[in-house]
């Protein structure tokens, strides 16, 4: 679960400038903090990680390096490692207040709710005027749907002088889930009075104009914010359901293929689009976007239960009652779940079985009846947990990303490779009807540099001798790219598909090397995304080049676009069904949306052929 963390400034650092040499070690100190702070704001979080453990390991101990190093190693996304900081932090300035908002933020991000509420606890009872505090317990009681209590906080911060917008939007997305859309409103409209360039504040009151059925209004907060940012997926996904409730059904696909085109992983919008391709009866196309749903949240009941009606409507029954269990297995109470499969039970002539899954719905709904105001919010927030759309980060993330296991890295093609390394390719070229052969490789070769350069002078001459020959320059710019001279490798990619736009194998060995680039130095001016898409123009050439695919996959990954990198391994074991690494590289992805019974799967596939570092994971993930 992501919540809004405000970080709050550390006390300004002082250096003194007049220097003897008593003082120097301490200045020297200082200097490497500053510097620290430095790159941290400049977002260089490794080399400022570096610079801070320096401190830590040859000063005295001070809460200074931990506080800003948990900052680093947040932005990183290691969160237990920034909450062990911020506990040194702690306890090296215990008084601090700032340390305990910090570390309580994390804990929220750890799913420790109960360790986030004592630090809060713990900074109120050293300063209970501090609006800070306040504001962040907010966010995360309003993350756990703790509405009331959250509008509490932000009135308290409100009290004690705090004039930040962030007040405001919490409050206001509060009162929103308490559907008092009228105060929400009014939160949002101080947000638009005083910063009145915020995209996202008028898709909130556009949200709260929509349950309003104010639907005009809403259409027009709509438009003012794509005004001010023409790709915000949240203001098309609203615009997308105003246009569903107007019945204006294509725009609001249109609207939803756009979301997802920004947003590859929002299952909100696979989900809304389902509900209208089922309307349509568009149904394989809501089946895909039901599968996707799954996959991206594994627990979401309203995905199995609405594919189950789905089935029930095609005769799938044996598809609809395993949909319909798995329902029933998350959420034990879910009364619809029951009668459906009473109906599924009937249509196979299990009457008996069917009248008990009637009476089950009717003791469900009576027990509702005498539910006491704390049981009933349990229940909410139940039911809120097994009809999540969200897309944040979960266990499984925090987990697989501080452990030694990562994705088996991309391909790369050579030509030339150790011993180590007998994985051959030979790709057809069509111009001169021949193969040209090339090693695989996926993690650095040492290769003698004398080795490149003989090889190099050798392709030089040849390339005099056949200087249309696409080929070689192909050759010529793999030698070049594995010898680091990226300006002379691209001339030559360039060349190569100047005389030969066919060669899938140059937009291949180009992806590679703007890859390398882009790992080395992600300020260059070569993106995942530009990369991307000569795996792209490769694939289109060659729909069957498995390790096309398998590349693409990764990248999409780092790109978070965790449906897209799902779909392309799958493609990927599709024409290959004994790669190993699509299967566990599959499997680890699935583990991060918490799909853990398909990647166990793979787990298993991968293990049985040749990966043995899954098992590690099986052990962890796959135990009942």
């Amino acid at each position: 679960m992501n919540s809004i963390s405000t970080l709050l400034k550390p006390p300004t650092l002082f250096i003194v400038l007049f220097i003897t040499s008593s003082l120097f070690g301490q200045i020297k100190k200082e200097n490497k903090l500053l510097i620290g702070r430095l790159e941290l704001s400049e977002k260089q979080y490794k080399s400022a990680i570096e610079k801070f453990n320096y401190i830590i390991k040859n000063d005295p101990p001070n809460y200074e390096p931990y506080y800003y190093r948990g900052i680093a190693k947040l932005e990183l996304g290691d969160i237990v490692g920034a909450e062990n900081d911020f506990t040194e932090a702690i306890k090296l300035r215990p008084l601090f207040i700032d340390n305990y908002i910090i570390r309580a933020s994390t804990r929220d991000r750890l799913f420790n709710y109960e360790g986030a509420f004592n630090d809060f606890e713990t900074a109120l009872s050293i300063d209970p005027t501090n609006s800070d505090i306040y504001l962040n317990r907010a966010i995360t009681h309003n993350s756990l749907h703790n509405y009331e209590k959250a509008i509490y906080d932000c009135e308290k911060a409100l009290r004690y002088y705090s004039n930040k917008e962030l007040v405001y939007l919490i409050r206001g997305m509060s009162e929103l889930g308490l559907k008092n859309y009228y105060k929400a409103i009014n939160d949002f409209n101080v947000i638009i009075k005083s910063n009145p360039r915020k995209a996202n504040t008028y898709v909130r009151r556009a949200t709260a104009q929509y349950y309003l059925l104010h639907y005009n209004s809403a259409l027009n907060d709509i438009s003012r914010a794509l005004h001010l940012d023409d790709k915000n997926s949240y203001a098309y996904f609203q615009r997308a359901m105003v246009y569903n409730k107007i019945d204006h059904k294509d725009d609001a696909l249109k609207d939803l293929n756009t979301v997802l085109e920004l947003s590859p992983n929002s299952t909100s919008a696979y989900y809304n689009r389902a509900l209208i391709y089922t309307d349509n009866e568009s149904y394989q196309l809501a089946l895909a976007d039901y599968e996707k749903v799954i996959l991206l949240n594994s627990k979401n009941i309203l995905a199995y239960y609405n594919r189950a009606i789905i089935y029930n409507r095609l005769k799938k029954l044996r598809l609809a009652r395993i949909d319909i269990e798995k329902v029933i297995e998350i959420y034990p109470d879910f009364v619809d779940a029951y009668k459906l499969r009473a109906n599924l039970k009937q249509q196979t002539g299990d009457y008996i079985g069917a009248n008990q899954d009637k009476q089950t719905a009717e003791i469900i709904n009576s027990t509702k009846l005498d539910i006491t105001d704390s049981l009933k919010r349990n229940e909410e927030l139940n039911i809120a947990k097994v009809t999540s759309f969200s897309n944040g980060d979960n266990k499984n993330v925090t987990q697989i990303s501080n452990t030694e296991i990562a994705l088996v890295s991309p391909y790369y093609i050579s030509l030339l490779a150790s011993n180590n390394h007998k994985r051959i390719i030979d790709s057809w070229n069509k111009k001169n009807n021949s193969y040209s052969a090339y090693f695989l490789l996926n993690d650095n070769d040492e290769i003698n540099e004398t080795l490149k350069n003989k090889k190099l002078a050798a392709l030089n001459e040849q390339i005099l001798l056949d200087y249309r020959n696409g080929e070689l320059y192909l050759k010529r710019a793999v030698i070049n790219a594995s010898l680091s001279v990226y300006d002379r490798a691209i001339m030559d990619f360039n060349k190569s598909l100047h005389l030969d736009t066919d060669n899938y194998m140059a937009y291949f060995g180009k992806a590679n090397m703007l890859y390398q680039i882009f790992q080395k130095d992600e300020t260059s001016s070569y993106s995942l995304n530009m990369v991307i898409k000569d795996y792209d123009k490769c694939i289109a050439l060659n729909s069957k080049f498995t390790y096309a695919y398998f590349n693409r996959a990764y990248l999409k990954f780092q790109n978070k676009n965790y449906i897209g990198a799902i779909e392309d391994y799958s493609k990927a074991i599709s024409l290959s069904p004994s790669f190993a690494e699509a299967y566990l590289n599959r499997a680890l992805i699935l583990l991060i949306l918490e799909n853990n019974d398909q990647a166990c799967k793979d787990l298993s596939k991968a293990g049985e052929l040749g990966i043995t570092k899954g098992y590690s994971l099986i052990s962890k993930y796959c135990s009942k």
